[in-house]
């Protein structure tokens, strides 16, 4: 896109200066201008690394909006989201469309009671693999999918001309009519890998040991008959053979709940194996895996296999 045409686009505010968070600001930031909202104690320039190319993210920090923010994506966690979306809410315009992404689940009904009936909220998805070297430097590891679809009726309606929009900026961006759906099975994917991965400290493919199959297909289990109970379909078969095909094609990456546990910071536990095992509470079922891997990132030491 021509400079001059770029400039002449409403910003697009990101929330969230992770390693997603800052690889998603660089793609869109090199069509469109692009605010990185931050804290005080972040660096006030970042720097996107893939392959042999290091670069500035083509993104401008600032600590608040200079304007009613039209567009705001939130790449925060799963536990961050509702204070995240409160605190930028007073400068949202009465229009705005707001899109999420994180791993695992979260109950989406407190988000989209803070919206106007006139607000759109969508949920992404997305495979691409990033990692932070330092507070500074972005490394996108790997390309990959990404899935975006309608929350509320508002998204719902605006939903094929925003999708438009946004594949002009996302490489391999596609549209789901039912995004719940597609978050079932990003879960599942999620569930087979991050929790024993953290939990033993591998690296996403030595998951596929045999001697960790036994967890995995529990941990998948279990989550499908929640999923059921919640009248969502899913398969174990095809379930296990889409973990198992990550695992391959990730091989060498670690997981990002073991990068933030190795970190120190809080992981996204809780809206995995945590999801799983309180909604089968809720519903009567038994999540006895889930359940044990929850305990033991939440609190335990490592083991091994």
């Amino acid at each position: 896109m021509a400079e001059t045409a770029r400039q002449g686009l409403a910003p697009t505010y990101l929330i969230g200066p992770g390693a997603l968070g800052l690889t998603f600001a660089h793609l869109m930031g090199q069509h469109r201008p692009l605010k990185l909202l931050v804290k005080p104690s972040h660096p006030s320039t970042f720097y996107y690394c893939h392959g042999q190319q290091k670069s500035p993210v083509a993104a401008t920090a600032c600590l608040k909006p200079c304007e009613p923010i039209t567009e705001l994506w939130l790449f925060v966690k799963a536990h961050q989201l509702q204070a995240a979306l409160a605190q930028w809410r007073p400068y949202l315009a009465l229009d705005a469309d707001i899109i999420i992404s994180h791993n695992g689940m979260s109950d989406l009904a407190p988000l989209k009671q803070q919206l106007t009936p006139q607000q759109g909220l969508f949920f992404m998805l997305t495979q691409q693999a990033a990692y932070k070297a330092d507070d500074k430097h972005v490394i996108h590891v790997s390309q990959g999918d990404s899935v975006i679809g309608a929350v509320n009726a508002c998204a719902q309606q605006s939903f094929k001309a925003q999708l438009k929009q946004w594949q002009r900026l996302i490489p391999a961006l596609t549209g789901s009519d039912d995004i719940t759906h597609a978050r079932w099975q990003k879960l599942l994917v999620n569930l087979a890998i991050n929790p024993i991965a953290t939990w033993y400290q591998l690296r996403n493919g030595d998951v596929a040991a045999p001697c960790y199959a036994s967890d995995v297909f529990a941990l998948l289990q279990e989550a499908i008959a929640v999923a059921k109970a919640q009248r969502v379909e899913l398969s174990l078969p095809q379930s296990l053979d889409s973990a198992y095909q990550v695992m391959r094609l990730t091989a060498g990456n670690r997981c990002s709940m073991l990068q933030d546990k190795l970190l120190g910071r809080e992981t996204e536990i809780a809206a995995m194996c945590g999801f799983i095992a309180s909604s089968a509470r809720q519903l009567g079922l038994s999540a006895p895996i889930n359940e044990l891997y929850y305990r033991r990132i939440t609190g335990d030491k490592p083991s091994h296999c």
